[in-house]
């Protein structure tokens, strides 16, 4: 099995490229600052290194036949911000991978380039052999010069190349900061979708799988020594897609700013050479994957809502059985409880209550105890704390205690005396077990001193 080391391979790209090479029957390895957050922990063989540490890149390379180096400072914004950062990284970062690759007689290795670098060109149709002149932005200088650096190591060195020429990736697990997800975002939030000047730059985007696709075509060998553009055929402008991302998100306004310095403002780019030598060809409409990207936005934020629950059952404590005593309805439960059978007991001893007077006891306290709770006893753990519901309870317990029927089918007596002294009894003994609940229930518990 062919090894291939891949750098960048936690990144947008270059994780979709390590499941194509997989997919395909290469052994990916993958080089970056941090491990892949795209694929589960321990599944790709991953070194961690910088991208201008030439002896951590050659260790890397042992047994690899091929290198994709698809590692670069990408985001053209950031690039403006940090220029020396962005020339560090994607110029010397590209020297740094073609001298470990020299070193460790790397077969060949794969570049990931852009179609930035064609320009504004006025041709009707760009190919690779269109003459490249002098770049207005920085991104597609060091992008050039990393080009020139694997010409050079070829004809110097005799280490094999391949370039290939990216046109604008997007899809699933695409940098927030690239324009398609800008745009999603904003249409879902509702939010104006705002372009530079006025959005009739065009762009030639590439579905990200489609992508991956291509860079693992480009290991073939007939694409030795070899340039090649990897684009869609449908050329857009930033307003069009604008309108596409507002018909599949969310409908929102339109608004124009001011253009950007060095924004490219687009060529039509022939990739008919990957078709003809490598059998590639973006398959993917963008409309089709915009609606991809936007599914798998949806199931993204799905699964990151259950990990965050996940987290935080974890790191709740669990309750302890003091607590999952006093939850709830628990406490008026065992208060009513309380409050009715001592009283009831207490008149099954009694002599002179006769069986109905025994029943009124245990029908009449209840109802009292409830009432009581309903109108916000300190303390009560209250369900129904409106006073019109303490005062429907009392209604009915009067006329149920009334009338002679409903106390003739309840079993119930007028209570008397000695009836109205165990009932005071036992909502008294209720009260104490309702207030006692609340006591405890509002204590510290021992996982709230603990330190998190």
């Amino acid at each position: 099995m062919k090894r291939v080391l891949v750098t960048g391979g936690s990144g947008f790209i270059g994780s979709h490229v390590i499941d194509k090479l997989t997919a395909a029957g290469y052994e990916p390895r993958n080089y970056d600052l941090r491990h892949s957050p795209h694929h589960a922990p321990g599944s790709i063989d991953t070194v961690i290194g910088d991208l201008c540490d030439t002896d951590a890149l050659r260790v890397a390379m042992q047994d690899c036949e091929f290198v994709v180096h698809l590692a670069a400072s990408a985001d053209v914004g950031i690039v403006a911000e940090n220029p020396e950062e962005a020339e560090r990284a994607n110029s010397r970062g590209t020297i740094a991978v073609l001298e470990a690759a020299r070193q460790e007689g790397i077969k060949r290795v794969v570049y990931g380039s852009t179609i930035w670098v064609y320009g504004d060109s006025e041709a009707d149709l760009v190919d690779e052999d269109a003459p490249l002149g002098l770049t207005d932005h920085l991104y597609t200088a060091t992008k050039l010069a990393g080009e020139m650096y694997c010409s050079s190591y070829a004809e110097l060195y005799g280490l094999d190349y391949t370039i290939l020429r990216f046109g604008i990736p997007y899809g699933p697990r695409a940098r927030p900061a690239t324009v398609i997800p800008i745009f999603v975002r904003k249409a879902l939030a509702g939010e104006p979708l705002q372009l530079a000047g006025d959005g009739m730059q065009t762009r030639r985007f590439v579905y990200v799988e489609d992508l991956a696709d291509g860079v693992v075509s480009g290991l073939a060998p007939e694409a030795a020594n070899r340039v090649y553009n990897l684009a869609s055929s449908e050329t857009i402008t930033i307003k069009a897609l604008a309108e596409l991302v507002g018909e599949e998100a969310e409908p929102v306004e339109i608004v124009h700013g001011p253009g950007r310095s060095g924004d490219f403002g687009g060529a039509e780019i022939s990739s008919k050479r990957a078709a003809e030598e490598l059998g590639w060809s973006a398959s993917t409409p963008l409309r089709e994957g915009v609606r991809r990207y936007l599914t798998w936005l949806n199931d993204e934020s799905a699964t990151a809502a259950e990990r965050a629950a996940e987290e935080i059952e974890a790191l709740s404590p669990r309750p302890s059985l003091r607590e999952r005593v006093l939850s709830g309805a628990s406490v008026p439960a065992l208060a009513c409880a309380v409050g009715t059978l001592v009283p009831y007991t207490i008149a099954l001893r009694v002599e002179g209550l006769t069986q109905a007077q025994q029943h009124s006891i245990a029908f009449t306290t209840p109802m009292a105890i409830l009432v009581l709770l309903c109108l916000g006893v300190p303390g009560a753990v209250r369900r129904v704390r409106s006073v019109i519901a303490a005062s429907m309870l009392a209604i009915l317990y009067t006329a149920l205690i009334a009338m002679p029927w409903s106390r003739a089918t309840l079993d119930l007596a007028r209570p008397h005396e000695a009836a109205s002294v165990l009932i005071v009894l036992g909502v008294v003994a209720a009260m104490g077990v309702a207030l006692s609940g609340q006591r405890l229930r509002t204590a510290p518990s021992p996982a709230a001193n603990r330190v998190s």
